[in-house]
């Protein structure tokens, strides 16, 4: 693997946000707090808002906390892509951590991370993310919980499997980043994760996880809707059929076999979620998810994909 050598800071927390500035309010208080040991560490705040929302928002949290380096810039054209990427121009850190606006940490969390990257020697580490949902009695909400959170029966140590850039480490003494790091042309239709951690995971790295870095996803109530979980887990279904096509003829076999492993999963799902529903059981969002996965990975098709980001993006007054 190759890697940076030369770093200004040790951490490097970059934080995207887009037309949530109650969200970023929380999430950087969460992450001012940080107490990252022997590291250094800055938070870098993109805001995709062209109408940059969060800026009075940040700026307020810049002047009440000097001890820590907070860096505000304005990324106006929308896309998650475009929000990260402009992030990434401005951070000084090997360690790159990524916050979302709609999560808030525990102190330790950037060091915990840090730490698992140097003690397992991992370019990519991740950890525990569990969702809160809204306030309410909604019965379908246990149900959803841990379709929004990011959890398993994972020991700290090495791990084989790939999670979102959301609450997750790269370590750029280890491994490099393509350039862009992010791929524009998925501003909308996500999988710009997918695309980036393809090119590391070429570089043969070692993936981490720690159980002691926790975070959690407030879950707006717009987002907790059987129609969100459908349009959610039909982008991640769609990510292994779309990475295959994307190496051409060298991916035929692999599209052919997404698509084939989608087809059983929707049998499979689909009756479950019939059966589920007609029993008028509420834990039949989650055959709902898993047949809309299902579903991903047959229509993969670039006119298939939802616009989960950007101007497009759903929001409380557009759902």
């Amino acid at each position: 693997m190759t890697g940076q050598t030369n770093f200004k800071r040790d951490i490097s927390i970059v934080v995207p946000t887009y037309k949530r500035p109650d969200d970023i309010k929380r999430a950087l208080s969460s992450a001012i707090k940080q107490d990252t040991k022997h590291y250094s560490f800055e938070i870098i705040v993109a805001d995709n808002d062209p109408a940059a929302s969060a800026n009075d928002t940040v700026h307020a949290i810049i002047a009440a906390h000097p001890e820590v380096k907070i860096v505000y810039t304005h990324v106006p054209e929308p896309g998650v892509s475009n929000a990260r990427n402009g992030a990434l121009e401005l951070t000084q850190g090997r360690f790159l951590i990524f916050l979302d606006d709609d999560m808030e940490v525990a102190s330790d969390w950037a060091f915990e991370l840090a730490q698992a990257a140097d003690l397992y020697s991992s370019a990519v580490v991740f950890g525990p993310v569990e969702a809160v949902m809204p306030e309410g009695d909604d019965p379908l909400y246990p149900y959803m919980q841990p379709l929004f959170s990011r959890t398993g029966d994972f020991k700290d140590g090495h791990i084989d499997k790939l999670f979102g850039t959301g609450g997750c480490l790269i370590d750029l003494g280890q491994c490099s980043l393509p350039t862009p790091a992010f791929d524009p042309a998925l501003n909308e239709v996500g999988g710009e994760d997918d695309a980036m951690f393809a090119h590391v995971l070429s570089q043969n790295p070692n993936i981490g996880w720690t159980t002691k870095a926790k975070a959690v996803e407030h879950i707006p109530p717009h987002r907790s809707t059987p129609a969100y979980v459908w349009t959610r887990n039909f982008a991640f279904g769609q990510g292994p059929t779309q990475e295959a096509a994307d190496k051409g003829l060298a991916g035929a076999f692999g599209v052919m076999k997404w698509m084939a492993v989608g087809v059983v999963q929707a049998v499979i799902y689909g009756a479950q979620y019939a059966f589920r529903r007609l029993a008028k059981r509420d834990d039949a969002i989650t055959s709902y998810a898993r047949l809309s996965q299902a579903v991903g990975k047959i229509l993969w098709f670039d006119g298939f994909s939802p616009r989960l980001y950007g101007a497009n993006a759903p929001t409380a007054q557009t759902s």
